[in-house]
């Protein structure tokens, strides 16, 4: 579990992992030069099956994650986030299914997404068959990184777990593309994971044109692997890599408020309606007459109007530990 500036958050994520009732694990927490109390949340936790790493300055994920798998040697593993939380029995179903198939590399499930406060903004139902997976996958990720239970042999698999290219979003994607294109994954249809959407992370503070773009990258690395058995990171051709992203950015030379459209429909996606309106004004600004614009501007007034209705009654994540929905 890594954490940076969780201090809000991670003592509810880390009790989410201590009450599974899968109960044979070991929980590496890895504070990533923290300048908030989080390391003192952490030091206030006392279970055996911990062990806490601490890192004197902000590394980034990538990084300090990769830097620890080497050193595992349990039969599986998973990289949770320390601001979200998992079902009780999240591991136990998981665990239990690896077992049961020996070709199973990787184990994901559905998710929830939730809010700063706990209460659910939607219901995220994954593709569970690893055929269609493996076909979707070349569309878009069919995978939430932090669900994933994966085997070791997957570290062994790989120079390395995550890639740096996408240390500052989708290496958890990336990673599962490169699994799903080398061994079986599929994820269980129960929701046992929930997904913390804060304003702070960096997708959400730092939409941009590459973030936007990376799952186009991923599949077309993807489609490499799978043609010659190499994609051009791999070959380190990282230019290769970039000069297709600036390929991708030409439509946003053409149309510049196109970014600000798609950040107000992700921003939109994930409730945060204050953040998609001001992207919604940026694009009207920058293109008023276009019809794309307008007509998004009225779907956003009208979604925006449905969220405030539906925030009255969306449930706490609790009301689903003793079920699976």
């Amino acid at each position: 579990m890594p954490a940076y500036n969780a201090a809000e958050y991670i003592g509810e994520a880390v009790a989410s992992i201590l009450n599974q009732t899968f109960l044979n694990f070991q929980l590496w927490i890895i504070d990533d030069g923290s300048t908030d109390s989080t390391r003192e949340v952490i030091e206030g936790i006392d279970d055996v099956r911990i062990s806490k790493i601490y890192h004197n300055e902000n590394r980034g994920r990538v990084a300090v994650v990769n830097e620890v798998v080497d050193k595992i040697q349990t039969e599986f593993f998973t990289i949770t986030d320390a601001d979200d939380v998992s079902h009780p029995v999240r591991l136990e179903k998981q665990i239990a299914l690896l077992d049961e198939d020996k070709e199973l590399a990787m184990c994901g499930t559905s998710y929830s997404a939730i809010d700063m406060k706990g209460y659910v903004i939607r219901h995220m139902n994954l593709q569970t068959n690893y055929q269609s997976i493996r076909d979707a996958i070349l569309l878009q990720s069919q995978f939430h990184g932090p669900t994933t239970v994966m085997r070791i042999k997957v570290i062994e698999a790989f120079s390395e777990l995550y890639r740096p290219y996408f240390k500052d979003n989708m290496a958890d994607s990336d990673l599962a593309a490169r699994i799903v294109d080398q061994f079986k994954a599929v994820n269980l249809p129960d929701r046992l994971y929930f997904y913390r959407i804060l304003e702070t992370s960096l997708s959400r503070r730092s939409f941009t044109i590459r973030f936007v773009n990376l799952d186009n990258v991923i599949s077309s690395l993807s489609k490499q692997r799978r043609a010659v058995g190499v994609d051009d990171l791999m070959s380190n051709n990282p230019d290769k890599v970039n000069q297709y992203l600036d390929k991708l950015a030409q439509t946003y030379v053409t149309n510049p408020s196109l970014i600000y459209q798609q950040a107000a429909t992700y921003y939109l996606y994930w409730k945060m309606d204050s953040k998609a309106w001001e992207n919604m004004i940026m694009a009207f600004k920058l293109k008023p007459f276009h019809f794309r614009n307008f007509f998004l501007l009225i779907f956003i007034l009208v979604m925006i109007g449905r969220n405030g209705i539906l925030k009255m009654v969306k449930p706490h994540y609790r009301t689903y530990f003793n079920t699976l929905n």
